[in-house]
């Protein structure tokens, strides 16, 4: 790497990271942050998913100008992300479809956080809800039966 324009692009990736990983602090409760390999995983470079489930996903995948993935020496200048939601087809199958997507540049980085804490406190509630509409067994008794999340039509 060399010059002011590499060095800007470093410190852009510093700041996401670690505005990512305050993300992941914060909601820690519901939420976890991945570092994934999208080629492998097919999803992104950072990857947020509820801790209750995997159906639900925020991936963050980097772009590269004039190189790609494989470059040791690659710093992104933008970022693609999508929210994406794990479907049940007809044949039995489950397909990630994706809700919502975007590119944001690396000097938009703020924009980025901003998406990512929105999905991760929106997951955040969606659990703590789940959680408070679910009984607890009475003191000293165990549950005679599994209970799944209950929602407001259950």
């Amino acid at each position: 790497m060399t010059g002011p324009e590499d060095e800007r692009l470093v410190r852009n990736l510093d700041a996401l990271t670690a505005g990512l990983e305050q993300i992941a602090k914060t909601y820690g409760e519901h939420i976890v942050l991945f570092d994934e390999d999208p080629v492998t995983f097919g999803s992104g470079h950072f990857v947020f998913y509820p801790k209750s489930d995997s159906n639900s996903r925020f991936a963050i995948e980097e772009q590269y100008t004039g190189t790609d993935w494989s470059d040791p020496d690659r710093v992104p200048t933008s970022w693609t992300w999508r929210t994406e939601s794990h479907l049940p087809q007809s044949d039995g199958t489950y397909l990630w479809a994706t809700g919502g997507r975007g590119e944001v540049s690396c000097d938009d980085l703020a924009d980025l956080i901003a998406l990512a804490e929105t999905w991760a406190g929106s997951n955040h509630r969606l659990a703590a809800r789940a959680e408070a509409l679910t009984p607890a067994p009475p003191p000293g008794r165990e549950a005679s039966r599994t209970v799944g999340p209950r929602t407001y039509l259950a």
